[in-house]
This record gives structure tokens, C-alpha cells and sequence, in this order.
């Protein structure tokens, strides 16, 4: 086989995979987002400190009364209701054994979240608190094999009419909300996957290349600040020409780095930005 020959081979070879790659990658068609959604910033988990814990009532309502969008987390309880709560096991905030899953709503709701009197809330009780008074950032938590999360949050947000945005960082929830709710924007969640050891698996670098876009067809997309030189988001943001949302911004001086890198908007924590305090 002459040289010619296989560098004519190579060059095949390289451009197929670029083809793929776009293909793979390629968001389809981005779904207007109103300037009421790309303009505002996002509590992460509730305006809340030692008073107020992330993902409570007060966190929320406190968001609200300063103006701020909320971004929360909502997942399953065991008999199937809607929680809001981050994290998949109770230990980090309420100091009990378990994970969510493993109790009813109305267990969950009369266990303290962190130093506070208050319980885990339902999403069906911060959407009636919200009530579209200001923009919502609602991140769905379910694993890759279960959809019952993203089709319980669809089936909630039917009666919802506020601003409102929904991410996750799984293509496959994100799916099941376009088929569902076609008329809500749809944000995948990135991170920079494979700078940690337990994330260092086939399907990780699936997520951390974008491959799964095809699926999730996302029109933004939300990820780590820290991780915005990384070459798969360069290639996204110049690609794609999506809206970007920064988390999680936690100086004045990160969200003077997100406004000058490009991004649309900012989830923060533990500051209140001095010109809107």
C-alpha cells in the first residue's frame, strides 16, 4: 500500500469522525428563551444561610422577596411524591442514616434541615409559594435507568404558567421532558467529569465530549465557571452558540469572571451581589 494511499485513508478515516462527532453533538433547533429567563440570577438551592437552609420554604421565600430567580432540586420520596432536596442521601443535611427514596413525604417533611425547624419540602408546596413571582431553575435528579422523576415533574409542571427553565446533567431526562414538555427550555448541567478519579468511566466521557446532545437536544447549557477553558466547552460555545449559565458563582469577583467570559447568566451562593443587596 503506498503512502498516497494511506494518508488518503487516514483523511477518510478523521473526517467520518468529525462528521459523527457533529452529528452526535449537534443540539438541533434551540427553543426561544424569553429575557426574562437569560436575564435573571439564580439562588442556588434557595437564598440560604445559617437561618435559612439550601432547598427550604424560607430559602425560597426569601429569594422571592429580594427578586432573584431560584434554582432547586427535585427528586422522589417512597411513596412517590415530589421532594425538593440535593443531595441523595439524608446525612449531610437532616444527619440521618438513608437515602431520600427510602421515605415517605410526610417523613421527610418532619425531619429538621440542618440547624433550622423546617422539613423537606414538596415541589407542589414551593411551586404554590413561588407562583410564578420569580423565574425557576428546576433540576431534575434520576439516575439514566429511571424516568420517573422527569415524567412526575412534567405531569407537576403541566398547571405551572411562571418562567421557568428545567436542566439536568442526564441527555436522557432532558429527553423525556422535550417529549413531555415540549414548550419549556431545556438546560444540560456539564463539569469537567474526568479531573475526578470516580468519574473516570466510558459514560463520563460521553457526558464530558457532548456525545449524548442528540438525545438531550438542550437549548442552554449550565456548567462549572472554573471549567470554561476546557477544550469541550470552547467547542461548545462556538459551535453551538447556546446561552450559558455559570455555576456556582460564590464572589462578586466569579461573577465579574462570568460576565467578562460570555456566560448569560449566574447560579450563586453565599453572596448577594452588592448592587442588587
Amino acid at each position: 500500500m503506498t503512502l498516497p494511499t494511506i494518508l488518503g485513508i487516514v483523511l477518510a478515516v478523521l473526517l467520518a469522525l468529525l462528521v459523527l462527532y457533529a452529528f452526535m453533538t449537534f443540539p438541533g433547533k434551540r427553543r426561544p428563551i424569553s429575557p426574562e429567563l437569560l436575564g435573571a440570577q439564580y439562588a442556588h438551592r434557595g437564598l440560604h444561610d445559617a437561618e435559612h437552609a439550601e432547598n427550604s420554604l424560607s430559602a425560597f421565600a426569601l429569594a422571592v422577596k429580594n427578586g432573584y430567580g431560584i434554582e432547586l432540586d427535585v427528586r422522589l420520596s417512597k411513596d412517590g411524591v415530589l421532594v425538593v432536596f440535593h443531595d441523595d442521601t439524608l446525612e449531610r443535611m437532616v444527619g440521618l442514616p438513608g437515602r431520600v427514596i427510602d421515605y415517605t413525604a410526610k417523613e421527610l417533611s418532619e425531619m429538621h434541615l440542618a440547624d433550622t425547624e423546617e422539613g423537606i419540602p414538596t415541589f407542589e408546596e414551593v411551586l404554590a409559594l413561588v407562583a410564578g413571582r420569580v423565574p425557576l431553575l428546576v433540576e431534575i435528579k434520576e439516575s439514566a435507568s429511571d424516568s420517573s422523576v422527569s415524567l412526575a415533574t412534567a405531569e407537576m409542571l403541566k398547571g405551572y404558567s411562571g418562567p421557568l427553565l428545567i436542566e439536568s446533567f442526564n441527555p436522557l431526562s432532558l429527553s423525556r421532558i422535550k417529549e413531555a414538555l415540549p414548550q419549556i427550555p431545556r438546560g444540560l448541567l456539564c463539569d469537567h467529569y474526568t479531573k475526578k478519579p470516580e468519574f473516570r468511566k466510558p459514560t463520563y466521557y460521553l457526558l464530558q465530549w457532548f456525545l449524548l446532545n442528540f438525545k438531550a437536544k438542550p437549548d442552554f447549557y449550565a456548567y462549572n465557571y472554573l471549567c470554561r477553558t476546557y477544550l469541550p466547552f470552547r467547542l461548545l460555545r462556538m459551535l453551538h452558540k447556546r446561552p450559558t449559565f455559570a455555576w456556582t458563582v460564590r464572589t462578586a469577583l466569579d461573577k465579574e469572571i462570568c460576565k467578562e467570559s460570555g456566560f448569560t447568566s449566574i447560579i450563586f451562593e453565599d453572596f448577594i451581589p452588592k448592587e442588587e443587596a
